[in-house]
């Protein structure tokens, strides 16, 4: 397990950016900008203090401590996918193959391609109790169309606009300059166009809509309906991933990659979705 370099940005007297790497472990115009007020500074001065401590921690062998630090630059608003990686790395040191592989998968939303972090997260699924058939929703553009799994939210998006931009402005251009190349050119780039806002309405779906989940305890059951009185139908363990498809209370229906459905309570289970962290519960046993 390595400790991804990462990014904080510090807010320093003249307004300029202060960057901060660490090294790898085992495993408008300038004149118009404005001055960071002194508690801007002292905020950001605090962010790269806990980062550099967090990582010496984490060097130190101390990864309870490195979690915690990390979980607290995440909660002051420093959500980046090298901090997700560095504390799913802290969990797995821990042996919560849950969070860690939780983590990993809140860190994929930022860093699709990241190499280190697929064998990082394929490692960790090798660990898990469950060995639970996987079935992705969306395999056919996983496996053949590389900017769906290889760009993430952002990134797509951000292709999308600019191929849209090029769609107007050659629909401009064959106004003024009758071309039968720019015609040619135009359908090619429209054609693109439309795929990728397929896949940018999907990849939107799947981030907001259909929610996925990780186990966080050691085990629990999952049970015929929405109570403790109701009948276990199996167990899950530590790391187990299930797609959510109801929520009632405190209580979510959910689907394995198998096609078995069950009733799990919220508290043992984390939601791969950012605006949910870090709702995590202690790695103990379930009910």
């Amino acid at each position: 397990m390595i400790v991804k370099k990462t990014r904080i940005l510090s807010i320093v007297a003249l307004g300029l950016f202060l960057f901060l790497r660490t090294d790898p472990v085992p495993g408008q115009s300038q004149s118009a900008q404005l001055k960071p007020s002194h508690s801007q500074t002292i905020e950001a001065l605090d962010t790269t203090t806990l980062f550099t401590e967090a990582n010496k921690r984490y060097k130190e062998d101390t990864y309870s401590d490195a979690a915690q630090l990390y979980e607290k630059l995440i909660l002051s608003g420093v959500q980046n996918g090298e901090l997700y990686y560095n504390l799913g790395n802290s969990y797995f040191k821990m042996g919560m193959l849950g969070k860690a592989i939780l983590s990993y998968r809140l860190a994929e939303l930022y860093l699709p391609r990241d190499q280190d972090l697929k064998t990082n997260l394929v490692y960790a699924r090798e660990m898990t109790k469950d060995k639970l058939e996987s079935r992705p929703l969306f395999s056919f553009l996983n496996e053949f169309c590389f900017w769906y799994s290889k760009l993430n939210l952002t990134e797509l998006l951000i292709v999308f606009l600019i191929l849209n931009g090029l769609c107007w402005a050659l629909a401009l251009i064959r106004i003024f300059l009758r071309n039968e190349y720019y015609n040619y050119l135009f359908l090619i780039i429209l054609s693109i166009t439309v795929i990728v806002s397929i896949s940018l309405g999907l990849k939107l779906y799947h981030h907001y809509y259909s929610i996925e989940g990780v186990v966080v305890a050691k085990e629990i059951s999952v049970r015929a309906g929405n109570g403790i009185n109701n009948t276990p139908l199996f167990q899950l363990h530590d790391g187990a991933e299930f797609k959510i498809i109801e929520q009632q209370g405190a209580w979510s229906k959910i689907e394995l990659g198998d096609g078995k459905r069950g009733w799990i309570e919220n508290r043992w289970i984390g939601t791969c979705q950012l605006e949910s962290w870090p709702a995590l519960t202690s790695s103990g046993a379930g009910t």
